[in-house]
């Protein structure tokens, strides 16, 4: 009896310490830092968010002027229309007056143009970028003091550029070469004249204006 009282009693006195370290278990011994705990995952709210690309206005029609031309003075109006993203047709068109002085005769005439682009945009689009096309131009002049006018028909490729900023400014130039042919006629009460040339020019256009929507 001694030895199952004895027993009894050690194992009471055993289970004290057995119970608190079975409590104890599994936790860091005193002293040691605790590891901080991680919030759950999630946005930051201190991300910062990223950029995002507005896209620019779509623009169908252009319609520019040459100021070199206003030094004649010619008003020279180009419209450009848009077909597609690289493709556009455009149409020019221009009035105003020319004076020279030819063999100590003043020539003072009035001035038409009109004529048209085919354009291709290699680079880009029509909104802004380099374009391949072609020019076809007529230009006429008269002058009833002398009884005297004159035509001619322009044609060559160019390579080109165009920017348009958001706000619509558009800034367009080509530069190639065209083959030009001219004739001129002149008469008097009791004459006449008339000449013929063609040859190869420098094709330079340079313009300004406004894009639309």
């Amino acid at each position: 009896m001694r030895f199952v009282a004895s027993t009894v009693i050690l194992v009471a006195a055993l289970s004290l310490p057995v119970s608190a370290f079975a409590q104890t278990a599994g936790q860091p011994p005193p002293g040691t830092p605790q590891q901080p705990v991680m919030p759950p995952r999630g946005p930051s709210p201190y991300a910062v968010p990223m950029a995002v690309e507005v896209p620019h206005p779509g623009r169908n029609f252009s319609l520019t002027f040459s100021p070199i031309h206003l030094f004649f003075p010619v008003l020279e109006l180009t419209g450009e229309f848009r077909i597609s993203d690289k493709v556009s047709v455009a149409a020019i068109v221009g009035v105003g007056s020319y004076s020279e002085t030819v063999n100590f005769i003043k020539v003072s005439a009035t001035v038409f143009e009109a004529g048209a682009h085919l354009r291709y945009y290699v680079v880009g689009d029509f909104r802004h970028g380099m374009q391949i096309g072609a020019e076809l131009l007529y230009l006429h002049l008269s002058d009833p003091n002398l009884s005297a006018k004159g035509e001619g028909l322009a044609i060559g490729p160019f390579v080109g550029y165009k920017y348009t900023a958001d706000v619509g400014f558009t800034f367009d130039c080509q530069l190639g070469i065209e083959h030009v042919g001219v004739r001129a006629s002149a008469s008097s009460g009791t004459s006449s004249a008339s000449n013929s040339d063609s040859s190869v020019i420098p094709l330079l256009n340079i313009n300004i204006g406004w894009s639309f929507g």
